[in-house]
């Protein structure tokens, strides 16, 4: 426990794209006792397997209905990859309605769409899923990942496997569809972390991000946060680390007007 004297604020959490919810189980692990971590299934994934959507926009407005459902408050967001960039969107439209969000936090998320994730819904609708298992999987967690991972690689690969060719097709289409991130209105105080070794999208495209929304001179800023290693999905297999950085962002957010965790001068 930390001390606070009100309850925290809970964090809603959106997933990458082939996970579903379950992938945010080592980061609940891994925070304090008194932290509510809500993961949200995106569409085409998870319980949402049978509502995939191409659209962008049909991801947003799911993800900003469940924030609505689950929270009359304020939240933190929080999003992994493709769920990152559904988070951001989310946020700008539910801040844009009145919603407190109090915080963004943006894990190994891509700084923006295009012709690539294009591609990629092709080949996965010509290859099929096994193919797109192999490729996604050597993305994420490299050539040699260290033994103790197994367990993370064994559940990405289940999860991956467990979706049909059409709704990954789909959500790779979304993800093609999103601009970037200096679009962002007036967002909230935005930690971004990486991992050095993320072979999908390196901290270089993650000080992309933080470029764009510090851009923008009247949002709260953005700061980067760099893990050793982890690969793409560390929130899984570096979760103590990732959820260090992580509460430190929304305690000093909740504590005061400060720069966000990560924010270099």
């Amino acid at each position: 426990m930390n001390g606070r004297a009100r309850p925290a604020i809970p964090v809603i959490a959106f997933h990458a794209l082939g996970l579903d919810g379950h992938s945010f189980e080592p980061l609940r692990g891994s925070l304090s006792d008194d932290r509510p971590l809500i993961a949200v299934d995106l569409l085409g994934h998870g319980t949402m397997r049978d509502r995939a959507s191409d659209r962008l926009e049909d991801h947003v407005t799911h993800a900003a209905e469940r924030i609505r459902q689950v929270a009359d408050g304020p939240v933190h967001l929080l999003g992994h990859s493709f769920g990152g960039a559904v988070a951001a969107l989310a946020c700008q439209r539910l801040r844009g309605d009145g919603h407190d969000i109090a915080s963004l936090a943006l894990l190994a998320t891509p700084s923006a769409g295009g012709k690539l994730y294009a591609d990629r819904a092709d080949a996965t609708r010509l290859n099929g899923v096994e193919a797109f298992r192999e490729a996604t999987l050597a993305r994420w967690f490299g050539d040699a990942p260290p033994p103790h991972w197994q367990p993370h690689i064994d559940y990405a690969s289940r999860s991956l496997t467990s979706l049909p060719a059409d709704a990954i097709a789909s959500t790779w289409l979304a993800l093609a569809a999103f601009g970037d991130f200096s679009s962002l209105d007036s967002p909230p105080a935005t930690l971004c972390i990486a991992s050095a070794d993320d072979l999908s999208t390196p901290p270089s495209v993650m000080s992309g991000i933080v470029d764009a929304i510090n851009g923008n001179a009247t949002g709260a800023g953005a700061g980067l946060e760099t893990l050793l290693t982890g690969g793409h999905l560390f929130p899984l297999t570096m979760a103590p680390d990732a959820a260090r950085l992580l509460e430190a962002h929304w305690v000093a957010v909740e504590g005061a007007d400060i720069v966000p965790a990560g924010a270099r001068a």
